[in-house]
Order: C-alpha cells, then structure tokens, then sequence
C-alpha cells in the first residue's frame, strides 16, 4: 500500500509542477515582452522584479522538472518544489493579499495543500533509490 501512494505522490509531484511552470513561464514571458506591470500582491515581489521573478521560477521549473522526469538532478526538484510549497503557504498566510469571500481562501488552502503533497512527492522522488 504504501508503494502505491509513494507512487501517486511523485506522480501528483510531475503532474501539479510541470502546468504550474508552463504558466508561470508563459506569464512572465507576456509580462516581460509586453513590458507590463504585474499585480500579484500575494507574491513578496512588485514591478519588473515580479516579472524576472516569475520568469525565473518558470524557466527553473521547466528545467528541473525536466531533469527529475530523466532521474537527473532529482534534489533539485524537490528544492524547487519545497520553493513553491513556501510562496503558496507565504501567499496564504502571510502576504498583504486579501481573499474576498471564504470561497477563495478555501481555493488558496487546497492549492497551498496541493503544493505540499507535490512537494512531498518531489521529496520521495529525490529520496528513491535509483533501479
């Protein structure tokens, strides 16, 4: 049993980390060549450092999605992975952002718990033996 939930979690890992990095990818990307002002108050960053931000975190997490799919640079995934755990938990927790109905907290939390379980995977992942 606990073979297959290792398994379900690197596979949540692959499949929660490789959308949310074509999206941050992407929209940083727009923000970048349009030359666009992001507004995500419940990231720590503003202005072009928000976007080079974004980028960034995309970028690496296409990469090192990548390399862990290959077994390659596995710890790398799930430091990338415990990275993203932290901003969706300072996101929720700790930014300036303000949720506008119990709704949209409750959205935040599943996804700051669905990081976590990704997080997880990504964790069990670097930790497996290689066969």
């Amino acid at each position: 049993m606990s073979t297959l939930i290792n398994w379900l979690l690197r596979a949540l890992a692959f499949l929660f980390h490789f959308p949310l990095a074509l999206f941050l990818f992407g929209l940083g990307m727009l923000a970048w060549i349009e030359g666009a002002e992001l507004q995500l108050t419940m990231l720590p960053w503003t202005g072009t450092e928000l976007t080079y931000w974004i980028l960034c975190l995309g970028a690496c997490g296409l990469l090192v999605w990548t390399l862990a799919l290959l077994k390659k640079a596995r710890a790398l995934f799930a430091l990338y992975a415990l990275v993203i755990w932290g901003l969706s938990v300072y996101a929720v927790f700790f930014s300036r952002y303000v949720f506008s109905g119990a709704s949209d907290f409750k959205w935040a939390l599943g996804l700051s718990a669905a990081a976590f379980l990704a997080a997880l995977g990504a964790v069990l992942h670097a930790v497996r033996k290689s066969r």
